[in-house]
């Protein structure tokens, strides 16, 4: 960067040349005057402490009793909007409904007593029909022989999809029956003992009230728990696990 010439030195290079010599003049340059702000100082005091309260008051005497107000009533509101007009029945047209409710009844109670009367004599003919095969009845029950062999649970198992139970006789005559059914092979009958050990209750956990074991059994040889009829009418327990014929018994 170049420096420009100062005026001495322009007034010396015009000497030289014969030119007179000028008053140097010296340029100052411009400042414009800066104003100085300055705002007063407030000097702060110590804050000041407030008090105690003072001691209340005496209470002053009992003003006198004002007189009751006026009781101020509001505006009536709008009446509402009339209501629908009342429907009456027609008594004799309910009676007439209640006696086709009554006479519809009468007609399905008799169409059901006449599918009973159906039912009835259908049980009627099965009943005849298990008589007359393999099967003896004796007061209100009837011993059915399924002349097949079988597992004490399974032939308990097929009884009571039958609807009915193992046989198991409650006393001599049904004892008799249920022997005519077992010429040759010995049939299960329902008790066992297998939930109370040593002692056969029938299959409904009650106790069994008529016995007709052989001579020294049950002896519970082996772990028999099922009990049999043999072809004499005679008991005797058994494994449960082998095969005997099976005989239900239904209610009549």
């Amino acid at each position: 960067m170049v420096s420009e010439p100062t005026a001495e030195v322009l007034a010396g290079r015009e000497a030289q040349r014969g030119f007179p010599a000028h008053k140097s003049i010296v340029l100052v340059p411009y400042k414009p005057e800066e104003k100085i702000y300055s705002c007063p100082v407030i000097q702060s005091g110590a804050p000041a402490v407030n008090g105690l309260p003072g001691r209340d008051g005496r209470d002053g005497p009992k003003g006198e009793k004002g007189e009751p107000g006026e009781e101020l009533r509001g505006l009536q509101g709008f009446p509402g909007k009339v209501g629908p007009p009342e429907i009456k029945e027609d008594l004799g047209s309910q009676g007439e409904k209640l006696v086709l409710v009554t006479n519809d009844l009468h007609r399905q109670v008799t169409a059901l007593e006449r599918k009973v009367q159906v039912l009835e004599a259908e049980l009627n003919r099965y009943k005849k029909a298990l008589i007359l095969k393999n099967s003896k009845s004796i007061g209100k029950k009837i011993f059915v022989s399924t002349e097949k062999e079988d597992t004490f649970d399974n032939g308990k198992s097929f009884c009571a999809k039958a609807g009915s139970a193992l046989a198991f006789p409650r006393n001599e005559a049904e004892n008799a029956t249920l022997k005519d059914l077992t010429p040759s092979k010995q049939a299960y009958m329902g008790i066992s003992a297998e939930q109370t050990e040593g002692t056969f209750m029938y299959l409904n956990e009650e106790a069994v009230t008529y016995r007709n074991w052989n001579v020294g059994e049950p002896n519970n040889l082996k772990n028999e728990d099922c009990a049999v009829m043999q072809y004499s009418g005679k008991w005797n327990d058994v494994d449960c696990n082998s095969c005997a014929l099976i005989i239900c018994e239904f209610l009549s």
